[in-house]
């Protein structure tokens, strides 16, 4: 009898696959063409040159939990109260009310203050609170926005472009990824980056980039008043080598939490620090002619930095 030769054993190695994309209805894509194709620009107001064109401020403040981030724009807040300034705050972090109840409840609309705040948690808050604000509100020249944990946006609208594209939300997909990750790992021994692997970089990015920045634009450079924003200070990793980042806050070690941009979005950035029992700021970057912040001891951000620095007029003098 014939022996039989076993055929070879061929073991697959795993391939990581995308979910598919959702792909929208042909229809749809086509009429959206067809009605950009038909849009008609609005006819361009030139400024009027005649005047001195107004100044707005532009403020990114980075730091820990407990640095004063927070604080110091509700303590400026109260000093701007008599000059008719409001407030609009974009709050990501649900926690503005606590501290209004708690430490500013003079500040609180109810109790006639001008502080609005407008939560926001999913995507859909966070374009409906903006657009609501720049259209509606219409905030004067006087005015403030307060954008706090303005880092928690990169964050939502990633995990909204997941939900919307690949039907899952965030944890699962990348919880999937990394699992097919380590199975290709145990094959071919390569490490390689789960962000880089779950999201295409030529297909994926550029849509939430875009989705981020039509979210962004209003806040930093339409809106005819000033902004203050908030966000979190992140060490550097090895994989840190945007040259806008470095050059920002690398001699820190430290990085500005949030969409690779933001630094560069802002005119003025500082950074709070603390100790536990006392704050200190330093300026990372500033408008010209402004005079920089080395760790100084710091108590109140309108009186040390917009009166004294940036040569702001106090209310009643």
């Amino acid at each position: 009898m014939d022996s039989i030769t076993p055929k070879p054993i061929i073991t697959a190695q795993p391939i990581i696959t995308r979910p598919p994309a959702i792909i929208p209805q042909a229809a749809k894509v086509q009429a959206a063409k067809a009605a950009l194709a038909k849009r008609v620009a609005a006819p361009y107001v030139p400024p009027d040159f005649t005047k001195i064109p107004d100044v707005w401020e532009r403020i990114l403040v980075l730091g820990i939990t407990g640095s004063g981030k927070s604080y110091q724009w509700q303590s400026m807040a109260r000093f701007l109260f008599s000059t008719g300034a409001k407030f609009y705050v974009v709050d990501t972090d649900n926690d503005i009310n606590y501290m209004l109840v708690n430490q500013f409840p003079d500040l609180l609309p109810a109790n006639g203050g001008n502080v609005f705040v407008f939560p926001a948690h999913d995507w859909e808050e966070y374009e409906g609170v903006v657009n609501y604000i720049s259209n509606n509100l219409k905030p004067k020249p006087i005015d403030w926005i307060i954008v706090d944990k303005i880092n928690h946006a990169w964050d939502t609208v990633q995990r909204h472009f997941i939900n919307s594209v690949y039907d899952k939300d965030m944890g699962e997909y990348f919880l999937d990824i990394r699992r097919k990750l380590e199975a290709q790992h145990a094959v071919d021994g390569k490490n390689k980056s789960l962000v880089k692997e779950a999201l295409s970089g030529w297909m994926d990015w550029p849509v939430i980039n875009a989705l981020y920045n039509e979210w962004i634009a209003p806040i930093v450079y339409q809106v005819h008043c000033h902004v203050y924003a908030t966000t979190d200070a992140d060490k550097l990793s090895k994989e840190d080598d945007n040259v806008e980042i470095l050059n920002l806050t690398g001699a820190l070690g430290l990085k500005i939490d949030g969409q690779k941009k933001l630094g560069g979005q802002f005119h003025s950035i500082f950074l709070y620090k603390t100790n536990g029992k006392k704050w200190q700021i330093r300026t990372i970057k500033d408008r010209a002619g402004r005079t920089y912040l080395e760790d100084e001891p710091f108590f109140n951000f309108y009186m040390q930095y917009l009166v004294m620095t940036a040569k702001w007029v106090p209310p009643n003098s």
